[in-house]
Formats: C-alpha cells, structure tokens, sequence
C-alpha cells in the first residue's frame, strides 16, 4: 500500500493501488495526531534545518549532536523550568527508555503494569529488571488487591510505579492501602 500525504488537507491522503490508481482516503492512524506536520511554520523550519544537509549518519553517541536537536533540548528544559531536557527519536524509544531507566535507579522498585500496555513500555519494563505485577486491564479493583497483597513493610517503604496506557476511574485512594 502506498499513501501519501495531501499537504495542507490533513488527515487526507491519497492511497495508490499496484496498478498506479489514485483514490483520497482519510487517514486515522498517523502519530501526526494533529496535524502539526503540515504547519507552515513547521514546514519553514524544517526547510530552514535541511540547509545543513540530512541526517546524522547514526546515532548522537557515535555521530555527534546535532545543533537544531541541542537547541530544541535547551528550549523544552526552558519551557518546563528544568536544567536539562532529552528528546528521543520515537515514542516507542522513550518509553522503553523512561521505564528502563526507572527500574534501574530506584533500588526494589515494584513496577504494576496494565495487561493493556504498549510494547515498548513492557520492553523497557523488563530491561528494567524490576519486579513487575500485571493487573488486569483498566481494572483498578484488581490492581487495588495487587497493592494490598504486599506485604506492610514493602507497602510503606517500597517505591512503585504504576505502568498504563489510561485509567478510567475518577479517583484512587492510594493511601488507604
């Protein structure tokens, strides 16, 4: 399948068949979730970026840091009043990252996870080395029973983290357990 982007027109497409026939469809699918992709002001920056040519040729570790990517990381730390701020290259790379990382600096951490989540949390969840439970998806009953089932003095002086795409109750009374 070959589609491609109506600039100006989002989230319409064209879809091209095997036999080169065009037909406009409308695509849902796209992390381009707003459509910022097609900006003006997106577009002029990006033209404005390439005039350094495309591409690293690798990773920031081995081929550098760009400059646009270090500016980019200083305003976002500005924008969020932190001394630093780190962008990945996909979602699926900083969840793995995020949830990777959490595992591995907060000594005996307990990771609960939604049965729902994403691949790239569960990858970052078990490259953690964490323990993990699963709690049924969306089911913070059981997810409360998993809380509970610790034993009191992990409750009281383990750090946890909960792992999940969304939770749909208005409140969870954390402290109660």
């Amino acid at each position: 399948m070959q589609l491609e982007r109506i600039p100006g027109h989002f989230p319409q497409a064209l879809w091209i068949d095997s036999f080169g026939n065009e037909r406009e469809v409308t695509v849902w699918c796209s992390n381009d979730y707003l459509g910022v992709g097609q900006h003006p002001e997106v577009l002029a920056c990006i033209n404005e970026a390439l005039r350094g040519g495309a591409g690293a040729g690798g990773t920031r570790n081995i081929s550098g840091n760009a400059r646009a990517h270090v500016e980019l990381e200083a305003e976002l730390a500005d924008l969020h009043r932190k001394p630093s701020a780190l962008i990945f290259t996909s979602g699926w790379i900083s969840n793995l990252a995020a949830l990777g990382t959490l595992g591995c600096i907060l000594p005996g951490c307990l990771i609960l996870s939604d049965a729902g989540i994403h691949n790239s949390m569960i990858e970052g969840i078990r490259r953690s080395g964490a323990e993990k439970v699963i709690f049924r998806h969306n089911d913070l009953e059981h997810l409360e029973q998993l809380l509970a089932a610790q034993p009191i003095d992990r409750r009281l002086f383990r750090p946890r983290a909960l792992a999940h795409r969304q939770l749909r109750r208005r409140s969870l009374a954390w402290a109660d357990h």
